[in-house]
């Protein structure tokens, strides 16, 4: 698996420019959230996210483990202006990972790299998490409307469903 033609290299590389994309979107969204004074929504958004880093860095491991080298670009974050564009664009990328995991696993698999699709196959199983939370959260901002749902959202003290 050490040849430079080895196409794990570019399904790692992929993941980690839309990760760490990820992460600057995420870091953005949990500092503005914390600006508007949803202290409790950005302690959710936090933990929601505390594992980026983690996922960032085995990734990073994976492809030097292999042989490969980091070449990947990041595109620009997508960031928003009010609390349901935070919502709505932290849910877009969320639907843009999910099918990009399943790729990026069927690939590894094709590549008869069983290590790399099972380290896909757990970050995506933590991805559809943070999807179904993010999920509950435009649901209740539905709802509740802007008004009641920010009210609910300002303290802390809340744990994040299948957190521990």
């Amino acid at each position: 698996m050490n040849e430079p033609s080895n196409p794990v290299f570019a399904i790692l590389n992929g993941l980690l420019a839309a990760f760490w994309r990820a992460y600057a979107q995420h870091q953005t969204h949990i500092a503005l959230t914390e600006g508007w004074g949803l202290q409790g929504l950005a302690g959710v958004m936090r933990s929601r996210t505390a594992d980026e880093p983690v996922t960032i860095h085995t990734l990073l491991n994976r492809l030097v483990e292999l042989g490969g080298r980091p070449a990947f670009t990041i595109e620009a974050p997508n960031i928003g202006a009010t609390l349901r564009e935070v919502l709505d664009k932290d849910m877009g990328l969320q639907r843009n990972t999910k099918p990009k995991l399943n790729a990026a696993a069927e690939a590894a698999a094709a590549a008869h790299d069983a290590t790399t699709r099972n380290l896909i196959e757990q970050i995506l199983a933590d991805e559809e998490l943070h999807f179904s939370w993010l999920e509950t959260e435009l649901e209740l901002y539905e709802k509740l409307g802007e008004a009641l749902y920010t009210a609910s959202r300002l303290q802390s003290g809340t744990k994040p469903a299948g957190r521990s």
